[in-house]
């Protein structure tokens, strides 16, 4: 009986320190598991800015926005849903997105509204911006290098999506101030650090479309491509190319910037998540616990934001050691330190879409406008009235952003639509349509001789001379003088000489002083003393 309770007792010692080795398994399991949660938690920042009010507002956004952020909570991401923000709104919640981007596994960052490029540097527009002339942007936008900085942090992943490569809606409105500053269309490429990649809607220098359903070309392939579990990030943003590039006919490419490593990145990995985190939706424009950036912190960063001068930023560290744009202060010291770019290196990263088009080209784009009826007359490669007309004809035919300017995407889209032939029947229908008769020299006309009328000569009458008979007086006798009387001299009137060839105009000019104009009296050389008698003395000398 005894080795019974004995073994009874060692029995149930070995089943309690079973029960024990268990126990402690499964909390060590536990807190593994809560672990790995807490180190791949996924955090995502949705933007919609649509109700613009300055310009024309924007469908798409508000829907986009929405439509993918409910697909990121599926994919088990936590969102702020944010929509219609200030610039002051959005310096916000991209700070409060900073500071909870540290720790996470994957920190994504989606816009979606109005972008512009200016002098290579994208900014993104909120909804207030108003930009009167170009140096406005450096305090009424955000930097897109503002938002790329708020995403960075995570341990494994840096996303930004830009879906803002629309064309510049305040182009007709804004002053240029800084003649030198280029504005382009769409927005220029972005290097981002290492673990970061920069997806555009539309690639560099292109602008991105709309779209006439619910979402954009874009917002929709993304969503559907998120749908996708277990689908590698690299992957899923290549099938999103192909599926805008397949909605637009080819007129719309995606682009993404920026290099990871080889180790697999999903961003709906269907292993241990759960589908009920919830999503934070907030359409106010403020984000309460988030702490406010300083105004003029703001205002004393976008003033210095583009410089090359160390010494401003140190000023700006000094003053705010902690603020929001100090760890991109720091950065920027250390870009400025380093070697800059030469001349050269800043030519050959010009992107070729920007360059204008030779002489040649202007030609060839003419020739294609021609082929397809556009009236321009004969290709000199001047892009005039009528050129631009017919480009921006074609746009609207192709569902292109309406310029009607001669660059080379509309010459790309021009070769795609009309072919080499089409344009060898063109020139060969323009020599046939020549006149032949500019072909030949034209034959001088022939003086038309004028007859000569005959000269009638009248007969000259001669008048007979009637004679008339000569009366002889009688000569008287002369008596003789005693005395010789002096002969009396016969004083001959001297002729008045003609005036000289070369007092000719003199004299005509001062005719008046041979007229009782100039004369004070009816004897003498008595002559007023006006204006017009001043020469009259002289007019004596030489023309009388």
């Amino acid at each position: 009986m005894e080795t019974h309770a004995l073994k009874f007792q060692t029995n149930l010692r070995g089943i309690l320190c079973c029960l024990f080795a268990l126990t402690l398994s499964v909390l060590a399991l536990t807190l593994s598991a809560q672990a790995q949660g807490d180190s791949a938690r996924r955090i995502a920042l949705v933007i919609g800015n649509g109700a613009y009010e300055n310009v024309a507002e924007l469908r798409n956004p508000k829907n986009d926005s929405a439509d993918l952020a409910a697909s990121l909570r599926a994919a088990g991401f936590e969102v702020d849903l944010l929509s219609d923000q200030s610039q002051s709104a959005m310096l916000d919640s991209l700070r409060g997105f900073r500071s909870r981007a540290d720790g996470a596994d994957i920190a994504l960052i989606y816009f979606a509204g109005h972008g512009i490029e200016i002098d290579r540097q994208n900014y993104l527009l909120p909804v207030d911006a108003v930009l009167e002339s170009d140096a406005d942007v450096n305090f009424e936008a955000v930097k897109l290098e503002t938002m790329v900085f708020a995403a960075n942090g995570a341990q494994r992943l840096s996303m930004v999506i830009v879906d803002a490569c629309r064309n510049n809606p305040f182009a007709t409105s804004m002053k240029r101030r800084d003649t030198s500053r280029s504005i382009s269309r769409g927005l220029s490429a972005i290097e981002p650090a290492k673990n970061t990649l920069v997806a555009y809607a539309a690639k560099e220098g292109t602008t991105a479309a709309d779209g006439i359903g619910r979402n954009s070309p874009y917002a929709s392939a993304l969503i559907e491509a998120l749908e996708q579990p277990d689908l590698e990030v690299g992957l899923m943003m290549r099938r999103v190319r192909d599926g805008v590039l397949k909605a637009t006919a080819g007129k719309q490419e995606p682009f993404v910037y920026g290099s990871l490593s080889a180790d697999p990145i999903y961003l709906n990995s269907s292993r241990g998540l759960s589908a009920e985190v919830p999503v934070i939706v907030t359409t106010d424009s403020a984000v309460e616990d988030v702490p406010s950036a300083n105004a003029a912190e703001i205002v004393f960063w976008t003033s210095i934001a583009d410089t090359q001068k160390t010494s401003l930023l140190e000023a700006y560290l000094d003053l705010y050691p902690d603020g929001f744009f100090a760890e991109l202060a720091h950065a920027k010291i250390a870009d400025i330190a380093g070697e800059p770019l030469s001349s050269e290196e800043v030519n050959a990263a010009t992107p070729e879409l920007e360059r204008d088009l030779t002489r040649d080209e202007r030609v060839e784009l003419q020739e294609r406008l021609s082929a397809l009826g556009h009236a321009l007359g004969p290709a000199d490669g001047v892009a005039g009235r009528r050129t631009e007309a017919a480009i921006r004809s074609f746009e609207t035919a192709q569902e292109l952003p309406v310029l009607g300017l001669a660059t080379l995407p509309v010459l790309t889209a021009l070769r795609a639509q009309v072919s080499d032939e089409d344009v060898k029947t063109w020139r060969s229908k323009l020599v046939k349509r020549a006149p032949a008769a500019s072909k030949k020299t034209p034959k001088p006309k022939a003086a038309k001789a004028k007859a000569a009328k005959p000269k009638v000569t009248k007969p000259k009458v001669t008048k007979p001379k009637v004679t008339k008979p000569k009366v002889v007086t009688p000569k008287a006798a002369k008596p003789k003088a005693t005395a010789t009387a002096p002969k009396a001299k016969v004083v001959s009137k001297k002729a008045t000489p003609k005036p000289a060839n070369k007092y000719k105009q003199f004299c005509g000019a001062n005719r008046q002083c041979g007229t009782k104009e100039c004369r004070a009296g009816n004897a003498g050389q008595f002559f007023k003393k006006t204006r017009n008698c001043k020469f009259c003395s002289s007019y004596v000398e030489r023309c009388q």
